[in-house]
């Protein structure tokens, strides 16, 4: 068993989903995001409190660019619309930064589905088991902090939203140089 009591199978970890568990290669993460880079560069986001605020806004803007983005809620119901205008862009999970299993569950998730994360917005609070699984990826990661503005009028989640994107693209050289 491994350390959540999840079963270990020839040293790869099953995460149970709806009952099946499903195979997640947490040793090759990092080999499967370099390997997976698309001739029109394209970024993952991975966006933890995607359904109010400054999460939503910042995922709307995101996918409404073109870009993939992990959306994550701890009730996602309330993403719905988004798998209805985004079906191919947005991936949306149930999400809890303080439970290391959904933690762990949606990173593999996440890379299964888009083949890396590039970007990590974690709005959400600290999360030691989401440090933990993304360390390793080199991701970029930003931490929205709950009482912070960032220098805007508070309520203005929009402006909020466009300075993240900003600092990410101001940034993007050494992202998109990680290959």
């Amino acid at each position: 068993m491994g350390d959540q009591g999840i079963p270990l199978t020839s040293g790869r970890l099953m995460l149970r989903t709806s009952g099946l568990f499903l195979p997640c290669e947490l040793d090759n993460r990092l080999e499967k995001m370099t390997g997976n880079r698309s001739a029109t560069y394209q970024r993952v986001w991975f966006i933890t409190g995607s359904s109010t605020g400054v999460g939503r806004a910042l995922t709307d803007a995101v996918l409404a660019s073109g870009e993939r983005a992990v959306v994550t809620a701890r009730t996602p119901e309330r993403l719905r619309d988004l798998i209805e205008r985004f079906p191919a862009q947005a991936l949306v999970l149930e999400f809890d930064v303080s439970r290391p299993d959904q933690v762990r569950q949606a990173v593999c998730e996440a890379i299964d589905r888009f083949g890396r994360i590039d970007v990590l917005v974690n709005n959400e609070g600290f999360s030691a088991a989401l440090a933990q699984e993304l360390a390793p990826l080199g991701i970029k990661v930003i931490t929205i902090e709950p009482v912070s503005t960032h220098g805007h009028r508070p309520g203005d989640s929009i402006a909020a939203a466009e300075g993240i994107i900003a600092a990410v693209d101001a940034d993007a050289a050494g992202i998109g140089n990680r290959e």
